[in-house]
């Protein structure tokens, strides 16, 4: 067995600086809190998890000022943006509110608000939430799902939004 050494310390910067460099797509993460008010939040840590079960998942800061409520909502959608939804995006990423503006939105047939004119939505039930150091790993199981015809997605890469290229 080959001895462990220990990690030399890495600058957080450092580290931010080469994840900035792996595109992302862009997604908004949107419920009802507990209240019922509409609640978005923009992340591009979205991921598929699973197959058997459709399991997807996204990262929470937990710090963030909507940590409760994204920790506590049973069900969620993901509306994955298309590239001409960069305003949404912003609007969504923003610290603070968590409030919807409602032009933004439709409804699922489960009542669940959906990004309008985004390339597909999944709708989710809470599955589990996994502890990962200043975040909070947000499982889901996929309950339902519907993808636009066309459009292309939206990416972030650099610390910009951005087009991919064919």
């Amino acid at each position: 067995m080959h001895d462990v050494l220990p990690a030399d310390p890495i600058d957080a910067a450092a580290f931010r600086t080469l994840m900035s460099q792996f595109a992302t797509g862009v997604c908004v993460v949107s419920a009802h809190s507990s209240e019922g008010e509409l609640a978005g939040i923009t992340v591009n840590s979205f991921v598929s998890v699973s197959l058997n079960p459709l399991l997807v998942s996204w990262s929470l800061q937990n710090t963030s000022s909507q940590f409760d409520l994204w920790s506590k909502a049973p069900e969620f959608t993901v509306s994955i943006l298309a590239d001409n939804q960069r305003h949404i995006a912003r609007r969504y990423a923003a610290r603070g509110s968590s409030a919807l503006v409602q032009e933004d939105f439709v409804t699922t047939p489960r009542e669940l608000p959906v990004i309008k004119g985004a390339l597909g939505f999944l709708e989710c039930r809470q599955w589990s939430l996994y502890p990962a150091g200043d975040h909070t790993v947000v499982f889901g199981e996929v309950l339902g799902l519907e993808q636009a015809d066309d459009g292309k997605p939206l990416a972030f890469l650099g610390g910009a939004f951005c087009r991919i290229a064919e």
